[in-house]
């Protein structure tokens, strides 16, 4: 790993506790959704793949590693003023096998630092780290010099004091909750600081801002470890003001925490903009609609980081997973004017590998729908980051509304690929370890748990379709009845005969380890070890802009879903619907497939409405 090492003047961290850097370690495990998803939405921003990155305060080196990880092909240089995090960056970059990728730089973030830092920088990376700066309006000029026009800059930053749950520690002393929640946003000063406007008065174009939560819980070995150390930094900071009954709370919420016995949560907010450095402004000729220079303008004439407010389309795309993209290629591959809106959020997102995917096989999700949005923004497809909040209309008249009005498509046809959402059990550890060790799907992912023991949980009735094709897998299958009513004879029979125990009382938690499963803790205070959990979700299509139009969703026995006609038709005329939108148990590749189904078809239509109107104009040009 290279180091390129300028000693500041003053050194406003220096010698940092071990602790610290320790709580700074623990955060950034916790933080690894938050991380996952923030580096996905940058990609999915970036233009082209980036080959200079910089991590601005890279603390433990956590960001850094991934970001080498996420773009394999870009040089990483970590900027900090500790000499102690730089020697966990270079530990954690020689770890994963990166040193070679990354590079440090020991500079002060409070001084002229791009002196000592890589100039035209595609991706600059700041999570949690400028507002600690005197100066942070002026840290934010100092990263726009650094990007090259159009560069991204991805700022993480603090929104709200952190705050328990619940915040008296499970004591009712109303006492202690005020001194808990007033203790919390004394130190919160900087939370309050208007980044939006710091950043678009720095120069910066703003792109999307999301808000995100950090948390942690008592249910995982890391969750529990941060718990205990900010309830103790807690009862350090308060001591002199509490009485020794409020102190006594906090000392047993401690003890409850380091022996697993603990229901309290810590959670705080997370606010995350992506920016950029503005493009030189470049003038195009107005278009006609229909005609192939909508296509030439919407890869070249306009940077998808610097967007019109209103946009003109044959098409209305809404949801950018496999479904929308191949729908969206299907019709830009016609020469057709599409707009798709996009959270850059897919479902399958935690998983790490999609299967079933001819030629693509364990491909992850993430990157393969990056690779389609850039085959799609090839062929001249536009894509606004965001939501639909709002849809109305009809056939050659549709309205979109994205953002709650900072974009509008005036569109002729919509298509709705706006996916499902997973209602998961309520049960502690399911979301830590969902798509990871904790899964539904025995084609998706029963082949990487092959062997193991797997779990059944139950949720409302006994499965004997999951335990038969889990048995398939293993031959160590537990079902857990958790809540479910007790098994028929007939089905007791078959479970016997596949070999597959079961566990009556209800299940309390799953034990994890960041993503992964180590057991299932039960009522009666027994713990089973298993490798991976099988649930089964309530399947729910975001039917609500179908709704808006007059549509009317369906329920199946898995959840709702929008009714469609084989090729994605709805009954509302001019819309469409494809994946999950419409088939909630479709696979990716069936996802993708329908998406095609109903590009080809949107296309279809619209050229035989055109096809009618030029007879029709014929006909009266010759009367």
């Amino acid at each position: 790993m290279t180091h390129h090492h300028h000693h500041p003047g003053r050194e406003p961290w220096h010698d940092l506790p071990e602790a610290f850097i320790d709580r700074l370690e623990l955060e950034s495990l916790l933080n690894e959704s938050v991380r996952r998803e923030t580096l996905e939405q940058a990609a999915l921003t970036l233009r082209t793949p980036p080959s200079t990155i910089i991590d601005i305060g890279s603390g433990t080196g956590s960001d850094a590693v991934a970001l080498a990880e996420r773009f394999p092909t870009a040089r990483i240089h970590a900027l900090d003023v500790s000499a102690e995090l730089l020697e966990r960056v270079e530990s954690a970059a020689a770890a994963s096998g990166l040193a070679d990728q990354i590079v440090s730089h020991r500079v002060d973030l409070n001084d002229d630092w791009p002196k000592e830092a890589p100039q035209a920088v595609d991706l600059a990376w700041a999570a949690l780290s400028l507002h600690h700066l005197s100066d942070p309006a002026a840290a934010l000029q100092r990263v726009l010099t650094t990007l090259k026009p159009g560069g991204v800059f991805v700022l993480t930053e603090l929104t709200g004091p952190g705050v328990f749950t619940p915040s008296d520690l499970g004591s009712g002393r109303t006492s202690l909750q005020e001194r808990m929640t007033h203790g919390s946003s004394a130190h919160s000063a900087h939370r309050t600081r208007d980044w939006s406007k710091l950043l678009e008065q720095a120069g910066f174009t703003a792109v999307e801002y999301q808000e995100k939560e950090f948390s942690a819980r008592a249910d995982t070995i890391d969750g529990a470890r941060y718990l205990e150390m900010q309830l103790r930094a807690q009862r350090e900071r308060l001591a002199p003001d509490l009485s020794a009954e409020n102190l006594a709370v906090i000392d047993a919420a401690i003890h409850a925490v380091t022996t697993g016995k603990s229901e309290i949560s810590f959670s705080a907010g997370r606010g995350v903009w992506i920016a950029a450095r503005p493009q030189p402004t470049i003038s195009t000729p107005p278009v006609t609609p229909g005609t192939r220079e909508f296509s030439e303008v919407g890869t070249e004439g306009h940077s998808t980081l610097s967007l019109p407010r209103s946009f003109e389309a044959d098409v209305a795309v809404v949801g950018g997973g496999v479904a929308g993209l191949a729908a969206a290629i299907a019709l830009a591959r016609s020469r057709r004017r599409v707009v798709m809106v996009d959270t850059g959020e897919p479902r399958n997102a935690p998983a790490i590998g999609a299967h079933n995917v001819l030629g693509q096989e364990g491909v992850a999700p993430v990157e393969l729908v990056a690779r389609g949005r850039t085959e799609a923004i090839s062929y001249g497809v536009r894509i606004i980051p965001g939501h639909a909040t709002n849809v109305a209309g009809q056939i050659d008249d549709f309205n979109v509304e994205v953002n709650h009005g900072s974009h509008h498509i005036h569109t002729r046809r919509i298509i709705l690929a706006t996916g499902l959402v997973d209602d998961l059990p309520d049960i502690p550890g399911i979301d830590a370890g969902w798509g990871r060790t904790v899964l539904h799907c025995p084609f998706c992912h029963g082949w990487e748990v092959r062997d193991q023991h797997i779990a059944i949980l139950i949720r409302d009735e006994v499965t004997i379709h999951q335990a038969m094709l889990f048995a398939q897998l293993s031959d160590r299958v537990t079902m857990f009845l958790h809540e479910a009513p007790d098994p028929s004879e007939e089905q007791r029979e078959q479970l016997a005969a596949l070999g597959i125990e079961v566990v009556r009382p209800r299940v309390e938690r799953l034990l994890m380890d960041g993503p992964v499963v180590q057991g299932i803790e039960i009522a009666d205070g027994r713990t089973l070890e298993v490798d991976a959990v099988v649930v089964t979700p309530r399947f729910n299509s975001r039917t609500e802009l179908y709704e808006l139009l007059g549509g009317a969703a369906e329920s199946t026995p898995f959840g709702r879903q929008i009714p469609t006609a084989p090729n994605g038709l709805t009954d509302v005329p001019g819309v469409w619907a494809a994946g999950n939108a419409s088939q909630i148990m479709a696979m990716v590749t069936a996802s993708a497939a329908s998406g095609t189904m109903a590009g080809a078809a949107v296309h279809g239509d619209l050229s035989l409405t055109e096809l009618n109107r030029a007879v029709e104009a014929r006909r009266t040009k010759s009367r």
